[in-house]
């Protein structure tokens, strides 16, 4: 038999509970009220959280500054494969994003890959033939050595969380790397771009299950783009007929400047 509490005895429990296990958010580390739906990230901090700024390219999602009209390809993407059908950042790379990302990748915060997984499967808004054809959902690879470092790979639990989220298939066995590489945040682009080359690969036993699909690779951050395109690259020499790539956020150098 359940036994009803009064509200005030739940409200309460409920103080009590903040006192003991107040939850905290991962980005500015104030408190969290027991009763807000959000338990690792205040609303305060999603609030602050911003898309990239309009317009845009509709391919690739680079900021198009003003005065200029956006056309099917930009200066960023006019020459990449047109089996590179779109880019989607749920946000811009600011304080809260990189809070968040920091917290996943180096301190631990296993956790917090689900919200940002729900946060990008509500903000991410590919164009109508992506929503209908891509059904397969890879995450980019980690290194073996990074995966026992973190004890996961960040990517793999947002590709995870996003396919559950929006009714596609996660495998993340489909892509892997073929090689350690140095990190890439102290790299210029073109140094990014050779360090990722011929870094992935899909096992040739596993390239059939790839003929004729739309993949959507899912990382945490677009920075040049480098390891994506490298990822995408694999993928479409496996037999991938289209690929489009999901992150949670995006560096906007330009706008940095």
């Amino acid at each position: 038999m359940s036994i009803s509490l009064p509200k005030v005895a739940r409200d309460a429990w409920a103080g009590a509970l903040d006192l003991v296990f107040a939850p905290v958010c991962v980005s500015c580390h104030e408190p969290i009220p027991t009763a807000d739906g959000e338990r690792m990230v205040c609303r305060l901090c999603w609030m602050k959280c911003r898309p990239l700024p309009s317009p845009r390219c509709p391919r690739c999602w680079s900021p198009v500054p003003l005065g200029r009209t956006p056309a099917p390809a930009c200066r960023t993407c006019a020459e990449w494969p047109p089996e590179v059908r779109a880019i989607r950042s749920a946000y811009r790379m600011e304080e809260v994003p990189r809070a968040l990302v920091h917290a996943l990748k180096y301190q631990g915060w296993e956790g917090v890959a689900d919200r940002i997984a729900a946060r990008m499967a509500a903000t991410i808004d590919f164009p109508a033939d992506v929503d209908r054809e891509g059904a397969l959902v890879v995450p980019v690879p980690t290194s073996a050595t990074r995966r026992r470092e973190r004890g996961y790979n960040q990517a793999e639990l947002l590709a995870r969380g996003f396919a559950a989220r929006t009714r596609r298939v996660m495998d993340a066995t489909l892509l892997v790397r073929t090689r350690t590489t140095a990190t890439q945040t102290a790299l210029h682009p073109g140094e990014r771009r050779a360090n990722v080359a011929r870094a992935f690969a899909v096992p040739p036993e596993r390239a059939g299950e790839l003929h004729g699909e739309h993949v959507i690779l899912v990382d945490d951050v677009w920075t040049t783009g480098a390891t994506a395109l490298a990822c995408v690259e694999a993928l479409l020499e496996a037999g991938a007929r289209v690929a489009s790539v999901a992150t949670f956020a995006r560096v906007v150098p330009e706008l940095e400047r």
